[in-house]
């Protein structure tokens, strides 16, 4: 009751300390099943070093996290950035009861939480997520992954100004010119003010696509090009997300093992299909979580992108990766190259006996299947924990259950 009573009373004075008390603050609000976190720390970035910005912690709850960062506010701020995750029905009208964005941003859209316990469908999450573009006024702008074709589509839903970005011919902010390396990206932007020249210690096509984003935005609130540009060759990966490592046993980690959804996935691999490496190329593939009645289908698209990107090995982690494995086989990866595994102790014993030094290997799993285990064991740290999926939200070296195992039927 009183804890309900304090969160209740916050809301009330984030609402006024945000859109009373500091109305002259320019809202931007960024959703997306896919690539809003890095598109929103890529926003914050290149604004910040022109405006006074205040942004979203990046890894607090969504509901919680608005209201403490609107009062976070002060007289010297001028533009205000929020990540605006969602994952039950209403949410997004909760939180747009204290934002009140003057540009929006919708990264992509998948079907991450689209099981019952969550939104329950994909229609869902396009409705939900949609409420963001919905509420901008004429005046004001949406900015859209025209890459994605559910995206691309939901601009009829609002009556600002639209604002496309991507790799096709028809978006305002289009990347041209590509190429990739495992020690960064280079490309063309070409926008509505003329080309940036853009290079970024950001890694894959993905990543050039969240930079098309913070830069529509960038200049649609004065960030001149130069500084842009400057940004861009700065802007750091976040830890876990498609950030390059150096691994145990002189592996090199591609280490996007916070998140995974069908979209983040394929283009994890994509980008390991595409970049030019001396030695093998191993993808290790945990399960994506919170799929709902996609789940198999989703995987064995999975599999299907794995062929596609033709690693010399790919390991698979947990029941639903099965349909990973089977559907890499189907598609032309040789059996003796595919390792279909239960745990995190198989993977890494395969790749204990198929990994070299110099080797590549892209780590990908939904933040609760923990694939950060399989380099601690590599290690050779004590993990007894061996559950292809936990509760906890903590990466695994800060976690009691480490060493001991997690046993569900024991917590508590």
């Amino acid at each position: 009751m009183i804890k309900s009573l304090f969160h209740r009373t916050r809301r009330t004075l984030a609402n006024v300390w945000l859109n009373d008390l500091h109305a002259g603050v320019k809202q931007i609000a960024i959703t997306g099943s896919y690539g809003k976190t890095s598109t929103t720390s890529a926003i914050f970035a290149v604004i910040s070093r022109h405006l006074p910005t205040l942004v979203t912690d990046l890894n607090l709850d969504t509901v919680y996290n608005v209201p403490i960062t609107a009062l976070k506010l002060r007289a010297r701020h001028k533009i205000a950035v929020f990540e605006l995750g969602i994952d039950r029905p209403g949410e997004m009208d909760f939180h747009l009861q204290i934002v009140r964005p003057e540009i929006s941003v919708i990264t992509g859209i998948s079907p991450v939480h689209a099981d019952e316990q969550h939104l329950g469908s994909l229609d869902a999450i396009i409705q939900q997520k949609g409420r963001i573009i919905e509420v901008l006024q004429p005046e004001n702008i949406a900015v859209l992954n025209h890459t994605d074709p559910r995206v691309r589509e939901m601009a009829a839903r609002t009556k600002a100004t639209v604002l496309f970005y991507g790799t096709d011919e028809a978006c305002h902010y289009r990347i041209e010119n590509l190429q990739l390396t495992l020690t960064g990206t280079r490309f063309d932007l070409r926008t509505l003010r003329g080309v940036i020249r853009v290079s970024t210690p950001l890694l894959g096509r993905h990543n050039a696509i969240n930079l098309a984003a913070a830069a529509a935005v960038a200049q649609n609130v004065g960030v001149p090009d130069e500084v842009i540009e400057r940004v861009f060759t700065e802007v750091q990966p976040l830890h876990g997300r498609f950030s390059i490592e150096p691994g145990p046993n002189g592996l090199i980690l591609l280490n996007d093992s916070l998140r995974a959804n069908p979209a983040s996935t394929k283009a994890g691999l994509a980008f390991l299909g595409e970049v030019a490496v001396q030695s093998r190329k191993i993808a290790v593939l945990g399960e994506m979580g919170e799929l709902g009645e996609h789940a198999v289908e989703e995987h064995h698209a999975i599999g299907i992108a794995a062929a596609n990107a033709r690693p010399d090995i790919l390991v698979t982690v947990g029941k639903l990766t099965r349909h990973t494995a089977d559907a890499a086989m189907d598609n032309g990866m040789p059996a003796h190259h595919v390792f279909a595994v239960e745990n995190v102790h198989e993977a890494a014993a395969v790749l204990q006996k198929h990994g070299r030094s110099g080797n590549v290997v892209y780590l990908k799993g939904s933040l609760m299947r923990h694939m950060e285990r399989i380099p601690l064991i590599l290690d050779g740290m004590n993990v007894g924990c061996n559950v292809v999926s936990c509760p906890f939200y903590h990466q695994c070296p800060s976690c009691e259950f480490l060493e001991s195992g997690y046993n569900p039927s024991e917590k508590g």
